[in-house]
């Protein structure tokens, strides 16, 4: 008895009918789907992405933003000058200095140096006349004027140069604390001197001094002083 194939044969014809109604050009157009990306993107290795010059942002690609370019700080650097009249200083003030812990020069180490400058002297007797049988003092007071005095027994051989404004118009300061200071001062008159001053950070103070007509930067100077002692308070020339 032959075996029956109508089953098989039933599910060959529905097969068939199936493969014939999908529409012509589907399967193309599935194939072409895959190879096609949204608008504005581009396929680069089997993947829809942004082209270089856009950056993806959502379901967009959009222009890449410029990072803005920064135009570096400028500083005004400070020059050498008179910074005004010395402050008066505080109580923390005194050899050794505060060292800065590196060189200032200019108005930043006028401004350092002024508090240590302004009610001091520099003064071969630190005791203070009549302790010594003669004393030579500088003291420099907070309102900005110096006195010179050459003190001895006898006052007839006293030397007095009380009162003369001066202004700082050159500064330095090392890093350790140590400084120097150069001065104008107004006196004999409308004439004009100056001192150079050197100051360690032990407060041993060395001068040198240019008297009436002579001019620091070209002329030498006229005398040396010193060495002498820093000390804490402006005297005048009384004894």
């Amino acid at each position: 008895m032959p075996r029956r194939r109508r089953p098989f044969l039933i599910l060959l014809a529905l097969a068939a009918l199936a493969v014939a109604a999908v529409p012509d050009g589907a399967s193309a157009s599935h194939a072409a789907g895959a190879k096609k990306c949204r608008k504005g993107f581009v396929r680069r290795k089997g993947h829809c992405v942004c082209p270089k010059t856009k950056v993806r942002r959502g379901t967009k690609c959009v222009a890449r933003q410029k990072t803005p370019v920064k135009t570096p700080a400028t500083t005004t650097p400070t020059t050498p000058g008179a910074p005004g009249t010395p402050t008066t200083p505080t109580t923390t003030d005194g050899p050794p200095f505060s060292p800065p812990g590196h060189d200032l020069t200019g108005n930043d180490a006028a401004n350092a140096i002024a508090p240590y400058l302004a009610n001091s002297t520099f003064t071969d007797c630190p005791a203070a006349f009549p302790a010594c049988a003669v004393e030579t003092r500088y003291g420099h007071f907070a309102n900005g004027t110096m006195y010179y005095c050459r003190l001895t027994p006898n006052s007839g051989s006293d030397i007095i140069n009380s009162g003369h404004p001066f202004q700082i118009i050159g500064a330095d300061q090392k890093a350790d604390g140590s400084w120097a200071v150069t001065l104008k001062v107004v006196s004999y008159g409308d004439a004009l001197t100056y001192y150079t001053w050197s100051v360690t950070t032990t407060g041993s103070a060395t001068g040198l001094y240019w008297g009436p007509g002579l001019d620091p930067t070209s002329d030498p100077a006229s005398e040396q002083i010193g060495p002498l002692a820093w000390v804490r308070g402006a005297r005048d020339c009384s004894y």
